[in-house]
This record gives structure tokens, sequence and C-alpha cells, in this order.
């Protein structure tokens, strides 16, 4: 049986050597702010939606950090395909809030990322190693 593919969007905002990230409600990891795309939703908009409803942050300019295919069991043994959409941004400023899906949102030097992220988030973090502030 196939699992329904989804289209998401994150983003990594990135500050002083730092990016933010959310521990996530569902699974207790680190991740990008970021989830699923609304009816009609580019990846763009998507990206600045979960941002502002899980940090409260709105950002400037985004840019493709790149398109990631994973899958993703949910506690009830859902799984679903997606097709992720990470952009980055520079910190425009604001106060960092964990809200709607973050149990927590923090500021990681990108030379201390946390371990206990999902497969598909160490590939994003990867790809932020060769990323410019």
């Amino acid at each position: 049986m196939r699992s329904p593919r989804r289209v998401g969007a994150g983003v990594a905002v990135l500050r002083d050597g730092s990016v933010l990230l959310v521990r996530c409600r569902d699974n207790g990891r680190w991740d990008v702010p970021g989830g699923g795309a609304g009816t009609g939703e580019t990846p763009e908009v998507t990206a600045r939606r979960e941002l502002r409803e899980e940090t409260g942050l709105s950002v400037g300019l985004l840019t493709p950090l790149g398109v990631y295919r994973h899958r993703h069991m949910y506690p009830d043994g859902n799984v679903v395909a997606w097709e992720t959409h990470v952009f980055t941004a520079a910190f425009a400023g604001g106060e960092v809030r964990a809200s709607d899906d973050a149990a927590e949102a923090r500021w990681w030097p990108r030379t201390a990322l946390p371990q206990d992220v999902s497969e598909v988030t160490r590939a994003y973090f990867t790809a932020l190693r060769t990323v410019g502030t």
C-alpha cells in the first residue's frame, strides 16, 4: 500500500552563526519550523505561515535550501510520504515564542546542532553547513 504524498515546507532562520529550531510536540525531536501546505499554498507561503504559527516570527527573502523526499511515521502509526521544501532566511527581528506544534523554540549554534533529530533533518543540517549566515 502506498503512503499518501503531502507537500510541506520549512524555513531555517539564520542569525549570527545560529539557526532557529523548534522541538516538535508530536515526537519531541528538533527540526526547522515547518509543516504541511494548505490548499492552494505555494511552498514559500507555507514556510512563512508555519514559521509565524510556530515561532511568531516573520522574515524577508527566502532562499531555497533544497527539496527533500522522505517518509514520516506519526505516533498513531500513520505514515506520510513528504516532499518538503526547505528555505533559509535571515533573522529580521522579533521575539521568538514557541506555539502551535512547537513545544519549544531556541537558537542553536550551527557548529553544535542537536543530535535528537530525524534522518531528513540531518540532511537539512548538512546542507546548512554550506550556507553563509
